[in-house]
Formats: C-alpha cells, structure tokens, sequence
C-alpha cells in the first residue's frame, strides 16, 4: 500500500543549491542573533553600571550572553570560566560589558 502516491524529485544540483543556501542563510541568522545577544548584554552592563549591588551577589563585574557563556563552562569547565584570571581577561578584552572592574 503507497499512501503517498506522488513525491517530488530533485537533482542533486538543485540539493546541493538548497543546502548551500541553507548553510548561508543559517551563518547569517546567527551573526544578527549574536549581535543582538551582546547588544542585549551591553544594555544590562549600562544599566548595572556604577555602584549598583544585587544582595546576595553583590558587585556586578562582568555580564555576557547566555549562551557564549554556557559554551565557555562545557569547553573550559566551571572553575575555569568563574577564576580570577578569566575575569582579568574579560574585563580587558571586553570593557563594554564590564559594568564595576575587578
């Protein structure tokens, strides 16, 4: 029994165009999405700029997105990412999102 009677069919060419966009569009979208994750980031690093305490945390000194930090804990490990030597380098590499250096 055939429930579906009539399948569309593709050259390779045509999947091989179809994946490449696919692919290019895909970067793209990541490229917008990352730029608007830091531009969120660096909004939230303005807001808490100065000498803004949160209780129970205290100074903020760092903030990045989400995700990138997520990243950083699976390949680096969670002692790496939160020791003082990581947060010299962010607070030099990215001032932007650092509200109250350390």
């Amino acid at each position: 029994m055939e429930i579906i009677t009539s399948l569309p069919r593709y050259s390779d060419g045509e999947v091989n165009r179809a994946l490449i966009k696919e692919i290019q569009t895909g970067f793209q979208l990541e490229r917008e999405h990352e730029n608007f994750r830091v531009k969120a980031a660096q909004a939230e690093a303005d807001e808490l700029r100065g000498h803004k305490t949160i209780p129970t945390l205290g100074k903020c000194v760092g903030v990045m997105p989400e995700r990138d930090f997520f990243r950083l804990v699976q390949k680096y490990g969670h002692a790496e990412v939160h020791s003082k030597g990581f947060l010299k380098y962010f607070n030099k590499k990215f001032p932007h999102l650092s509200p109250n250096k350390a």
